[in-house]
């Protein structure tokens, strides 16, 4: 124990309390403070480590540094997923020593059920698995009898037959599938067609046709395709009370929830609503969401729809929303374009369109005033509305100064300026995505101006038409706490580019643990000198990835360097195009499943 620790408050606290903190925060953390106050004591009590949370630990060199210090044999829980850059045999090593392991979370890890993985889950008892496979590598059908809950993230459906599936997991209970490619859904159909299962949870990142599951022996409470999500499909084993109690039909005193139910549109709340709402634990005028959807195709915007829209955001049961997704026509403000009557002295009359009518406040701030807790928010264009009547909503997300994400697609009438409010209000926002839906110069402006007060920024994704490179990177070197870990550009065109610039961007940030460049005309002369900077950086750490790319498709997972792809968990979360509100995140998710 050292001199700081006995003279800290943590010496004051009870030994029992000082356990309970320590055995609730994440095993990097606690790693840290042992080091810190010379108490590796810690390390060897059963309660503090139960659980070990190594999930996304991208300054974790190597995980052996560990088996070192903690009493692996203690260990019941281990978390390590988006731990992509170390081997599969470290892993597996670890996992060896924990004999009394029993959950064990590995999805986009190097760990899959190939013969030498299954090798070491057969020696385990592990009852919760969860994994990431992929084409590579020959999956070997051995029994793993003690699973009873599985995820699995599967490329294609081909690569496991249900049959198969059954005979590794015999006694599985619970599975949640994710695939990428749907090559057919006879894997799907069979679980839920299988008597012995409680639980299933299925999402499919690819063109299908809805299809009902109802008449089977699980239960659907939850089967929804939205744009920019996957199509997700939750089932359940209720008990007959449950069914009894449960209402197939939600309905609602606010007439808001009738007139989208009339449009036939996805529902806009997540899996853990509907699934609370299906068993009437509550209802739509009594629930408190905490995640609404509202990203809809062009059909459901019209005026009935925004209104709908409106007044369930002003209701009780949005007060307290942390996530929301909503498009552009949310902002619209039919006092922006109205006709103004102006008489002349000789008693003609005209009338002028398009003149702003002045108001107090925009329409959409009582709205937002509703949820100021808000932390994830999502707004996207809508190209039914006329852009300059939303212009003033921009600036409203300010209100939100408790954002950690926002995500916003901003439209060519829109200069950008409301960034700077928002990144010096806003001082806890960790992730920031700015889309250009075409050449935006205003917007490169501001985006400049505001990016150097993000002293709190972790992931920045800029995608714009054209670029000033230099610039953009001058002013990330101004932000004064280096947090960024994760920086995705994506352009058509770069105007400048200085390697002294880039040298001291990636010499000032030895944090920086994912950085992408995609530019469609940089020349071939160009990215190699690009890469070749970013090589020598790269080299400081096993998770750093840094790539730079002129490919023909935005998004497109597979890198230049031959024999190389861009790890699922930066792909999935900086250069894919998906909304993340109620889609569940399996690696936060997948423990409470």
């Amino acid at each position: 124990m050292s001199e700081s620790f006995k003279t800290s408050y943590f010496n004051y606290l009870p030994n029992e309390m000082l356990i309970k903190i320590l055995s609730n925060i994440d095993t990097f953390t606690l790693l840290s403070f042992c080091d810190v106050y010379q108490c590796d004591y810690f390390l060897q009590d059963r309660t503090v480590i139960r659980k070990i949370d190594l999930c996304k630990k991208y300054q974790l060199e190597d995980i052996t540094q560990i088996s070192n210090k903690i009493a692996l044999e203690y260990v019941r829980t281990l978390n390590i997923n988006g731990l992509y850059w170390i081997q599969a045999a470290k892993l597996r090593n670890i996992i060896t020593s924990m004999v009394n392991l029993e959950v064990l979370s590995a999805i986009q890890t190097n760990l899959s059920l190939v013969d030498a993985d299954t090798e070491v889950y057969s020696k385990i008892k592990i009852r919760k698995l969860g994994v990431s496979l992929n084409s590579s590598g020959r999956i070997i059908y051995r029994k793993l009898p003690t699973v009873e809950t599985l995820y699995i993230s599967i490329k294609v459906t081909n690569l496991f037959t249900p049959i198969g599936l059954m005979f590794i997991f015999p006694q599985l209970r619970k599975l949640w599938v994710d695939v990428e490619e749907l090559s057919g859904r006879e894997i799907v159909e069979y679980h839920v067609h299988d008597q012995s299962k409680s639980k299933l949870v299925c999402r499919i990142n690819a063109p299908i046709a809805f299809f009902s599951v109802d008449h089977s022996w699980l239960t659907t409470y939850y089967n929804i395709k939205r744009p920019l999500q996957p199509y997700m499909i939750c089932c359940e084993k209720f008990s007959d009370n449950q069914l009894s109690e449960s209402g197939f039909q939600v309905e609602s005193k606010l007439g808001s929830w009738q007139v989208l139910d009339e449009f036939c549109g996805p529902k806009p709340y997540g899996p853990k609503d509907a699934r609370r709402l299906f068993l009437n634990e509550y209802t739509l005028d009594t629930i408190f969401f905490e995640e609404l959807n509202f990203y809809q195709s062009a059909p459901f915007c019209n005026t009935r729809c925004r209104e709908a829209v409106e007044d369930i955001l002003k209701s009780p049961c949005c007060t307290r929303l942390k996530k929301l997704c909503v498009m552009m026509c949310l902002l619209f403000n039919k006092n922006a374009s109205m006709f103004v009557d102006i008489e002349d002295p000789d008693s003609f009359s005209r009338k002028r369109i398009c003149i702003e009518k002045p108001v107090s406040t925009h329409p959409a701030e009582n709205i937002f005033k509703n949820f100021l807790r808000l932390e994830h928010l999502e707004l996207y264009v809508c190209h039914k509305i006329v852009h300059h009547s939303a212009i003033h909503g921009y600036s409203l997300i300010s209100l939100f100064e408790h954002l950690v994400t926002l995500i916003v697609e901003v439209p060519i009438s829109v200069d950008g300026s409301f960034l700077i409010q928002v990144l010096q209000k806003c001082q806890n926002l960790q992730r920031l995505k700015v889309f250009s839906v075409t050449q935006n110069e205003k917007l490169n402006f501001n985006v400049h101006n505001a990016i150097a007060s993000a002293n709190s920024l972790k992931d920045f994704r800029y995608e714009n038409h054209r670029m000033q490179l230099d610039k953009l990177i001058k002013n990330l070197c101004l932000i004064k706490s280096k947090k960024l870990e994760r920086f995705v550009l994506i352009c058509k065109e770069m105007d400048k580019f200085s390697a002294t610039l880039l040298k001291q961007f990636l010499k000032m940030n030895p944090q920086l643990v994912f950085l992408y460049f995609l530019i469609y005309s940089c020349t071939e002369k160009s990215r190699r000198t690009i890469q070749a900077i970013l090589n020598t950086y790269e080299k400081e750490h096993p998770s750093k990835v840094f790539i730079v790319s002129k490919g023909d498709e935005i998004g497109r997972p597979s890198c230049p360097r031959v024999g190389y792809s861009i790890p699922d968990v930066h792909f999935r979360e900086m250069i894919k195009s998906v909304s993340n509100v109620a889609n569940p995140n399996v690696l936060d998710e997948f423990e409470f499943f």
